[in-house]
């Protein structure tokens, strides 16, 4: 028991191995048919319709953002000004766990994980790079909270900072689509811990309201767009296969550095929260505090392509069985920015589908395991692996006054805009401080692991998912 106990407790603190080698020059050059410019304002278009028709649904943004802002304890705070500045691909660590995220952190600071960084990096990650939220932002035009309202806010930031210098517009947040393509890239390396990581996104997202740099719409359409941008690179198969190269290079590095194999050092870890809590928060910051605007109850239409976000999660299944998961996880229809039959990002709850654990029914459909509540019929078809959604390639219009649809349906077409090549919106120096794992943190994980020494178990368990029910 005491050797078992040495063996566990010794890979706290251990510095990350040496990395593998950087992806070459031809990889990192090479012209990838995912590059292409793509417009994103067409999934996350009923923002214009919520402006002229819905003043109850802006005034509950509005309100929301107060809220948010004021309320704010000193720690969440400090989390936010760290995910302002920071490379937010390493000031989210604290979701891979207390030990595993320090390993991470430590490693990426160190240039030991240069594929990851080549992926995720704040300036110049290739899984981003051509997806600026720029064009979207002078689409709609909507002013900050900070610009709009300033007396009823609190000014964050630290000595020194500009975090209320942008006069970029608010929609989309550019913060929170740079967050969830890193974090929904990380989350598909190590889908044992996705929905910690995503929770952890979620809270980089909402920081953005913290700061009053963004109102929860903002960060709304901030997700859809940076999930759509993973998906993208993911139904590219030549681009996958970098993922695949940085996913090895990155569960190599934990393990070294844990010194035992990846799904004990999870079991070890203290969680950044636990399975239930981290699909609870994330699912509630996907609608917020927002009414449902239009019926409940309607199926959900999957996005082409979506289901490449499952592959890493559940590579067993067929293309169509994996979209059948994401419609057995979609939240409920008729939130603000649900578009409906466009195909509705806002609905997809990429955490509760990587998370889901299935059972093939001997049609070949799929059903959730302990799911807690009726499931629909999958309805989705599909049978090749997912490839490239081809680019719309017409010319931007320019800044368009908000226009109101047909009132029975609430959502609007926009006119496609075409995106420059960029960075991202945010390409400040990375700082060298990290954001901690917060208070509410729990020792589930490492207590558990100790208990299980102490009784003479030979081995750690890893931990059995729970898939939180849709409401």
């Amino acid at each position: 028991m005491t050797t078992g106990l040495g063996v566990l407790l010794s890979g706290f603190g251990a510095g990350a191995a040496s990395a593998a080698e950087p992806f070459t020059d031809d990889q990192l050059a090479y012209d990838y048919p995912s590059n292409a410019e793509y417009d994103y304002v067409p999934i996350m278009d009923q923002f214009s319709w919520l402006v002229t028709d819905r003043a109850d649904i802006i005034a509950l943004n509005d309100s929301q953002t107060v809220e948010i802002n004021n309320s704010a304890t000193p720690e969440q705070v400090e989390r936010a000004i760290v995910d302002q500045y920071d490379d937010m691909s390493v000031s989210m660590a604290d979701g891979l766990g207390a030990n595993l995220g320090a390993i991470y952190a430590e490693a990426r600071l160190a240039g030991e994980l240069p594929k990851i960084d080549a992926l995720l990096a704040k300036s110049g990650g290739l899984v981003g790079y051509y997806s600026s939220s720029n064009p979207s932002k002078n689409y709609f035009d909507y002013d900050r909270p900070y610009i709009r309202f300033p007396e009823l806010l609190q000014y964050r930031d630290k000595e020194g900072g500009d975090a209320w210098d942008s006069t970029s517009g608010a929609y989309p947040s550019g913060h929170t689509s740079q967050a969830y393509w890193q974090g929904t890239s990380l989350s598909m390396m190590l889908p044992e811990l996705a929905p910690q990581i995503l929770a952890r996104t979620s809270e980089a997202g909402n920081n953005r309201i913290v700061m009053a740099a963004h109102y929860p719409l903002d960060v709304m359409s901030g997700r859809m767009m940076g999930q759509h941008i993973v998906e993208r690179r993911m139904s590219d198969p030549a681009f996958r296969e970098l993922f695949a190269e940085a996913e090895t290079e990155l569960r190599g590095v934990l393990e070294a550095g844990c010194g035992a194999a990846l799904a004990d050092c999870i079991a070890a870890d203290t969680p950044y929260l636990s399975d239930e809590d981290a699909l609870a928060l994330y699912e509630q910051r996907m609608s917020y505090e927002f009414p449902q605007i239009a019926p409940a109850g309607d199926a959900v239409t999957i996005p082409s392509n979506a289901e490449s976000l499952l592959i890493t999660s559940h590579p067993d299944l067929t293309p169509e069985q994996r979209r059948q998961v994401l419609e057995l996880t979609a939240i409920d229809s008729g939130y603000p920015l649900d578009e409906g039959t466009e195909g509705s990002w806002q609905r997809l709850n990429l955490a509760a589908a990587m998370a889901a654990q299935v059972e093939v029914n001997a049609d070949g459909t799929i059903s959730l395991v302990d799911a807690g509540a009726e499931q629909p019929e999958p309805t989705t078809p599909g049978t090749a692996e997912p490839t490239v959604t081809p680019a719309p390639t017409s010319e931007p219009t320019g800044t368009a006054t908000p226009t109101a649809p047909a009132p029975t349906t609430p959502s609007a077409s926009a006119t496609p805009t075409t995106a420059p090549v960029a960075v991202g919106d945010n390409a400040d120096s990375v700082s060298d401080a990290l954001a901690t794992t917060g208070a509410e943190n729990l020792n589930t994980g490492l207590l558990a692991a100790l208990a299980l020494l102490v009784a003479g178990a030979t081995a750690l368990v890893v931990r059995k998912r729970a898939t939180k029910a849709n409401g």
